[in-house]
């Protein structure tokens, strides 16, 4: 029998207020080890295709890994997913901090919520009891006032406490699930799954040792980390993320203005919202996640301007979507807005590129006073960046129009304004310019989730997300797989953790196929193909071509057929995922060209509309 999990999932129908566990075996286990193939598991099982994102049969999941918990730096990791209410698809997002470490203390390898409760409720698990109760109480407060509420119903303050904000409960296609005030499963709108159920929060407390089979590994990594920080970790322990936007001003891809110019005015400019800067004026300290002595999370204060540090300090893809990307270079309006974002539960970097998106159409004519109520979009307005979180988190005016993320928006003006948003499959895309980055040009429009940094296309990526282990850790895979295999007691390798990051991203994609997303959805927007305006790579375009040929070698790689994606019939025999592609019918292709014939289910719809 293995260790590192529990072989406990915990399943909540709030419909029914019903709960009851699930005891997987441990072959499970070894094959959706937790992450990613987990939720695909249960979105490919349990849930019909073609529903609404808001539908209570659609599940929410979290989703540990064999790592969550265990004590070594890194390992405060667990994931979220859904139907996404921004593509249609399949919904992910990876926090860190404290609750997934405590869900596992708690004796839990993950949770899977159905149903929509008849009013505002929050779970309470506490070890392995487990309640659903009122949280009517806590009902359009904001993040902060829900914590301290519960931690002071319960009578301790060591509850870890993951939530939706108001931004949620108002259905925001873009709201996120808030954890410990400053971390965030921020993409693809699971915050909004979480309102549409009535669900307020998951409130957990947990006092047991997370079962490994040799910590030897652990201990000797979580040495070597601590006495190599320096060597190894330094930005990301003495600053966190953030710390090279002047490298981007230089090499002229930083995100500049809705992705248009590549370039501020001036290196200056940009290091006056950087984290080097932030480190010298308003940071307060340095702190960390569960069992990390790296300490990546900036914490500021600025009592001026009521911003506290229990709300942690901008990242980089903050600093990126609500600074460089909408003109905003006021530091403190900058914390403000981050602050406001974590208040509401809003992804800042949907809100930021919504609202780029919204100041360019503004700029250009397209959009005017008379569609916004009165505001003028522009550029560098630090007051209207913090006015317009309450709007959008409220559905307040025409932030009600940016609340349905910027491609609906666009569909909602007309005016060809769709042009001029910057997404994949709906999800508006990160602060990495895949113009620049090839990394990201490989993995954007392949990403299950769509304009995803964090979504996994690539097998480290993936690896980690799926097994709960955070990316900044700058372990090689031979380490990974050793901590891996003192969890568990298995006799992992490298290979076989690339395979089950391949087997993840095939069930991932078998599900967006059966939701109706296709080969069509993998491609960048116009803005993608059009040189950077400013810089030295402004007489660089990114060719459509290009990007199809590298997408249809990437469906190759991973066993799919190279004209549309879908996973060859071999494949889904040798990655033991026959039973979930059913719903493809007679379309599973064969790796010399043939369709396989006698496959179960239906067709997918070719397309499905928003």
């Amino acid at each position: 029998m293995s260790t590192g999990y529990w072989r406990r999932i915990l399943h909540v129908d709030l419909s029914q207020n019903r709960v009851w566990t699930e005891e997987p075996d441990d072959a499970f286990y070894r094959k959706h080890m937790g992450g990613r193939a987990m939720i695909a598991h249960y979105l490919l099982t349990e849930t019909p295709s073609g529903i609404d994102a808001y539908d209570p049969a659609n599940r929410l999941i979290f989703a540990l890994g064999a790592l969550t918990g265990t004590p070594v730096p890194g390992a405060g990791r667990h994931s979220v997913g859904a139907k996404s209410p921004m593509s249609g698809g399949f919904g992910e997002s990876e926090a860190g901090g404290f609750w997934g470490a405590e869900l596992k203390k708690a004796g839990w390898d993950g949770i899977v919520i159905k149903g929509k409760a008849s009013k505002p409720v929050y779970l309470w698990i506490n070890d392995q009891t487990v309640e659903i109760r009122d949280a009517s109480h806590l009902w359009g407060k904001l993040t902060d006032d829900v914590e301290s509420r519960i931690r002071e119903d319960h009578g301790d303050k060591w509850i870890r406490i993951a939530q939706t904000g108001i931004a949620g409960e108002n259905l925001v296609r873009y709201a996120c699930v808030m954890n410990d005030l400053n971390e965030a499963a921020g993409r693809t709108g699971l915050g909004a799954v979480m309102g549409s159920k009535n669900l307020k929060a998951v409130a957990v407390r947990g006092k047991r040792m997370v079962p490994m089979a040799d910590a030897s590994t652990h201990k000797e990594t979580a040495k070597w980390v601590s006495s190599t920080m320096d060597e190894v970790h330094y930005n990301f322990h003495h600053f966190g993320t953030g710390a090279a936007l002047a490298d981007k001003q230089l090499n002229g891809h930083l995100i500049a203005f809705n992705f248009r110019d590549g370039q501020w005015d001036s290196v200056e400019q940009v290091q006056k919202i950087d984290a080097k800067t932030i480190a010298t004026t308003v940071r307060e300290k340095m702190d960390g996640c569960y069992a990390c002595s790296v300490r990546c999370k900036k914490r500021v204060r600025i009592d001026s301007a009521g911003v506290r540090p229990e709300f942690g300090g901008p990242e980089y893809e903050t600093i990126g979507a609500i600074g460089t990307n909408v003109g905003v270079d006021d530091l403190i309006q900058v914390c403000k807005a981050n602050q406001w974002l974590n208040l509401v539960g809003l992804d800042t970097i949907s809100f930021g590129c919504t609202l780029a998106w919204a100041m360019e159409c503004y700029e250009l004519g397209l959009l005017t006073e008379a569609d916004t109520g009165g505001l003028a979009l522009k550029w560098g307005d630090g007051e209207l960046l913090n006015d317009m979180v309450l709007k959008v988190a409220r559905r307040e005016g025409f932030g009600d129009v940016l609340a349905e993320g910027a491609l609906r928006a666009s569909r909602k003006i007309g005016r060809d304004t769709e042009k001029y948003v910057v997404h994949v499959k709906g999800l508006e895309m990160a602060m990495h310019d895949p113009r620049a980055m090839a990394v990201m040009r490989l993995n954007y429009p392949v990403t299950p989730t769509g304009g995803d940094h964090t979504g996994g296309a690539h097998h480290r990526t993936s690896n980690r997300n799926t097994i709960g282990l955070c990316q900044f850790l700058q372990y090689d895979e031979e380490k990974v797989t050793r901590l891996l295999n003192g969890a568990t007691g298995w006799d992992t390798t490298v290979a076989e953790i690339e395979n089950q990051s391949s087997r993840g991203l095939t069930m991932a994609r078998l599900y967006n196929l059966r939701e109706g997303l296709s080969r069509q959805d993998d491609v960048f927007p116009p803005r993608i193909h059009e040189a950077i305006r400013k810089g030295p790579l402004s007489d660089h375009v990114l060719t459509r071509e290009q990007v199809s040929q590298e997408t249809e070698e990437y469906y190759q790689r991973h066993g799919w057929d190279r004209v549309n994606g879908i996973p060859l019939a071999e494949t889904l025999e040798r990655q033991g995922l026959r039973m979930y592609s059913g719903f493809l019918g007679d379309r599973v292709p064969t790796d010399d060209g043939r369709v396989a014939v006698g496959a179960r289910g239906s067709r997918a719809p070719e397309h499905v509309e928003e």
